[in-house]
């Protein structure tokens, strides 16, 4: 994690016990910083309140709570913070996420482990249904694959199902990953992604505008939601019921102004009526990663996707190949990752008779000696 400077009075304010988002941002708009508020009377910090908030008693209720958090050191909570793992950040510091900065009800300050969303690459939120399948599964994982091979950071939010495929699948690949919680950054949840929260520690980032400690609970996650869409340059939803929580971030994403791609499915499938309904409203159709690169990345100079190119310089390497060699590189394609039993399907369905697995591994280290496809983990293979 990148060594970052925690400002120990934001932090201080941020903790204190019933003053949330909407109380500091109505005190930001009277004073430089959280350590002029750490320095003010009670009094005067209910004056600062009392035009910006409901009522007086509210602004004196407030007040008071602030006042009384002031037993704490701040200096020495955001030491201990620190010794935690656990990175802070404000709206006061450099380094907070610009993509927030200007969204509706913008968090005051972040919670991290691992690291945060670089500014200088795009980002894509890969969202849908926890219960998704597997369809839905597999187009996940192939979306974030691709999309982080080609420099782009995957966001989700670490749910069962879509997020935590996408997640996985995006800092597997060596891409960058990064999930928002609707919890603490020091609470798994679910403990079924607990291998994807350590992965993400470590080579991606964890987030949250909530306090350490927070357990997770159903108020938590729409607000969670709006972070996730404002972290990205663009929404995909890969499966989606038409009433669901992933609704309510492309919700937010539209009022963010976020571009919304939606992978389109059967009129028959529940878990597509989400996607579906949204390509009617207007949202792209996202038929393939490339979809979405080009998005970004636009199209080459002669008008071909970007990835046209690439394409035909490997198919012209296919001249040099011949037999079952051949055959197993068209059957490899391009990108994605495929296990072992359903290329040997493949290839026997072409050639129209048996191969033994000793036959396919001689051909599959072929195509790789010759650079032409590798193995991803034991039993899974990719074209190049």
């Amino acid at each position: 994690m990148e060594e970052r400077t925690i400002n120990p009075y934001a932090y201080w304010l941020s903790c204190v016990k019933g003053v949330g988002n909407v109380t500091i941002k109505a005190l930001m708009e009277s004073v430089s910083g959280a350590e002029e508020v750490y320095n003010m009377s009670e009094e005067e910090i209910c004056m600062c309140l009392v035009d910006k908030l409901r009522s007086n008693n509210i602004a004196v209720s407030k007040a008071c709570s602030i006042e009384v958090a002031k037993n704490c050191d701040p200096l020495e909570e955001a030491e201990k913070l620190k010794e935690k793992g656990i990175g802070f950040v404000c709206q006061e510091d450099s380094w907070f996420p610009k993509k927030l900065r200007d969204i509706p009800d913008s968090p005051y300050a972040l919670y991290y482990k691992g690291e945060l969303p670089p500014e200088d690459i795009p980002a894509v939120a890969i969202i849908g249904s926890r219960n998704c399948s597997g369809y839905g599964r597999e187009q996940a994982r192939i979306f974030a694959e691709r999309l982080a091979e080609r420099g782009i950071a995957v966001i989700s939010g670490m749910a069962r199902g879509v997020d935590g495929i996408a997640g996985k699948a995006a800092v597997v690949s060596g891409g960058r990953s990064y999930a928002v919680l609707g919890c603490g950054v020091d609470v798994v949840y679910p403990m079924d992604n607990k291998e994807l929260y350590d992965l993400l520690a470590k080579n991606g980032g964890l987030l949250s505008e909530n306090r350490p400690g927070t357990h997770p609970r159903a108020s938590l996650f729409p607000r969670r939601n709006r972070l996730i869409s404002g972290l990205a340059d663009a929404v995909l939803v890969i499966e989606a019921r038409r009433r669901s929580g992933t609704v309510i971030t492309v919700d937010a994403a539209l009022e963010q102004g976020r571009e919304i791609f939606a992978l389109p499915g059967r009129v028959s499938d529940a878990l597509s009526d989400g996607c579906n309904v949204l390509i009617a409203q207007g949202a792209g159709i996202a038929c393939s990663p490339d979809t979405i690169i080009e998005h970004f990345f636009g199209v080459s100079d002669s008008g071909t996707d970007l990835y046209e190119k690439k394409r035909k310089q490997r198919n012209r390497r296919r001249d040099e190949l011949s037999g079952m060699e051949a055959v197993l590189f068209d059957a490899l394609g391009c990108g994605d990752i495929m296990e072992m039993d359903f290329l040997i399907s493949r290839v026997e369905s072409i050639l129209g008779k048996h191969i033994d697995a000793e036959e396919f591994t001689a051909c599959m280290m072929g195509l790789q000696m010759k650079g032409l496809a590798e193995e991803i983990g034991i039993g899974h293979y990719r074209g190049i």
